[in-house]
Parts: C-alpha cells; sequence; structure tokens
C-alpha cells in the first residue's frame, strides 16, 4: 500500500503535466476546425514552450493557410524552428523533414535551398542502415593568450602571462621590487659587532654606513589553470623565490678610525631568504578583453604574501 502511494505521488506531476498538454491542444483545436486563427496561436504557443509536436505541426498549418498572420507569428514560428533544429541535430527523422520544409517554403526564415539540401542529406545518411553514425563536428575552442601587470606584496612589479583554453589554461610570472643588489660578501652581528665572514681578519672592523637595509626581492614562478565555471578559473603553481637583505659597510681600524675608500655591501645571512613558493589563484574574465587575478603565495611552507594582478586577453 505504502508503495503504491509513493509511485502515484511521483507521477502525480508528470499526469498534470499530461493534462495540462491535452488541454491546449484540444483547445486550439477546436478554434482551429472553427478557422479562428488567432485564438488557435493563442492556445498553441503554450505547446511550443515544451517543443509539442502538436503544437508547431498546427502552428505551421495556420502559416500556410493564412499568410495574414505572418507578421504576428514571426517570434512564435521562429520558436518552432528552434525546437525543430534542437530535435534534428538530436537524428530526430519527423522533426528533420518539417525542417526542410521550414527551408524549402520559407516558413519563419528565409528560403535556403542550401539548408534545405544539407538536411535532406542528413535524412539519407539516417534512412540508410551503416553502422557508423554521422556526428556533425564542432569547431575546436581556440586557446586565447593573456599578458598583464601582477604585484605581490614583497616584490611590487611584474609581468604575468599565459592561455586560457575550453577547459584549461597556463601561466608564466616573473615578480620584483626592482632592487637588485648583488654582493659577495655576507654578514652576521655578533657582540654588537659586524663580522664580514669572507673578510674577517684580525684588528679589522666593520660598521654599517647606513641604518635600514636595502631589500632584494623577486620571484618566478609557473602553472596550470583549470576552467571551474563561465569566466573564471582555479590555478595553482610552483615557483622559486629568493629574498635578500644587505647593509652598506665600511672597514675600521681598532683605534675606530674609518679606512678610506673601504666601503662595501654585504648580505645578512640571518635574514635573507630562498627557496620554494607555490601559487594559489583565481582568475576571472572581467570582459571578453579583461581579465584579474587574486591570489596569495605561500614561501618555503612558512611566509604567506597575497598577489593580484590585471590584464588583457587577446
Amino acid at each position: 500500500m505504502k508503495n503504491n502511494i509513493i509511485l502515484i505521488l511521483l507521477l502525480l506531476p508528470l499526469f498534470v503535466k499530461a493534462q495540462q498538454w491535452q488541454e491546449y491542444n484540444r483547445k486550439g483545436e477546436e478554434a482551429f476546425l472553427l478557422k479562428d486563427y488567432e485564438v488557435a496561436k493563442f492556445w498553441y504557443e503554450e505547446g511550443v514552450a515544451n517543443c509539442d509536436t502538436i503544437s508547431i505541426k498546427q502552428l505551421t498549418e495556420i502559416w500556410r493557410q493564412d499568410t495574414t498572420m505572418h507578421r504576428s507569428m514571426r517570434i512564435v514560428i521562429g520558436k518552432c524552428l528552434d525546437c525543430l533544429s534542437r530535435q534534428a541535430q538530436a537524428n530526430d527523422t519527423l522533426a528533420i523533414k518539417k525542417l526542410i520544409d521550414y527551408y524549402t517554403e520559407g516558413i519563419g526564415t528565409d528560403i535556403s535551398v542550401k539548408s534545405a539540401n544539407f538536411w535532406a542529406d542528413q535524412l539519407e545518411r539516417l534512412r540508410k542502415p551503416t553502422t557508423n553514425i554521422y556526428i556533425p563536428s564542432t569547431p575546436k575552442e581556440k586557446m586565447k593568450f593573456f599578458i598583464g601587470y601582477h604585484a605581490s606584496l614583497i616584490a611590487p612589479f611584474g609581468i604575468q602571462v599565459g592561455g586560457m583554453g575550453k577547459s584549461a589554461g597556463w601561466y608564466v610570472r616573473f615578480l620584483s621590487n626592482l632592487s637588485f643588489q648583488e654582493t659577495p660578501y655576507g654578514y652576521k652581528v655578533e657582540q654588537g659587532q659586524m663580522k664580514i665572514q669572507q673578510l674577517d681578519k684580525d684588528n679589522v672592523y666593520y660598521r654599517p654606513t647606513t641604518e635600514n637595509p636595502k631589500k632584494t626581492h623577486w620571484m618566478g614562478s609557473a602553472g596550470i589553470m583549470v576552467k571551474a565555471t563561465s569566466g573564471f578559473y582555479v590555478s595553482a603553481g610552483v615557483g622559486y623565490w629568493d629574498c635578500k637583505y644587505s647593509r652598506e659597510f665600511i672597514r675600521v681600524n681598532d683605534d675606530g678610525t674609518d679606512i678610506p675608500a673601504s666601503s662595501d655591501w654585504a648580505r645578512n645571512i640571518n635574514e635573507s631568504m630562498s627557496g620554494v613558493t607555490i601559487d594559489l589563484d583565481g582568475t576571472f574574465v572581467i570582459s571578453g578583453k579583461v581579465y584579474g587575478t587574486m591570489g596569495a603565495s605561500l614561501m618555503n611552507f612558512k611566509y604567506i604574501y597575497p598577489n593580484i594582478g590585471v590584464g588583457f586577453i587577446f
């Protein structure tokens, strides 16, 4: 008993829908027989919303029998054409026959011998027994390339290039703070004194000439992009980063006097770092030609820095 009730509840919406379909076709048929085509069109329009075969057939007959209604039927007969096109692409032979009539007679569209012959060939292929099913090929979506400005909290100047395909893409980026201070020396601060490892000699000391260190940051990475929804990609990548803190120093004698022309730069060994960086970003297409990116980079599995970008798609 319980199973029967459940079955009735499941089938009830289908029964109600079937009754609605019979209702508008019945009322449309009554008006059609009386040649009251305006009323018949009104009822059959409800069936076209569901691509109902009977409604499409009757509206086609009204188009043929009353040419004065062509102007008022342009929209609904266009919907009939859309329904027939979708059904024909699914290899519905009845829809293909009707579609051939539409293009041959110019029903709701311009007369097109080319389109009529195309669907006639399709109908012929479907009628012939064969193991090979013809599937119309769809053109492949070409990859679109992009280039833009990219910035991180520690490296605010950068460039990103890549490509976006139908379902996936790629990117390569390089960022820097535009400060490139190279030095062969490294120092540590021990007991309040600056110790230059490569220059550690007796009776020679070193002192910094500036309070603030010079920061040199750069990073490069590459990764893949996967399309999550229309116009939005998530991406992940891996790369390398380098962060140096350098300070200018001068040599000092044990009597505290500076040694002339002895200044140079040295890298703070304790504070400078480098290693692996991992990117995780989201890229969204703002319009057909502009994109934006937001995300973060994980440095050495310890430090996290946000990044943003914007650029052009071509």
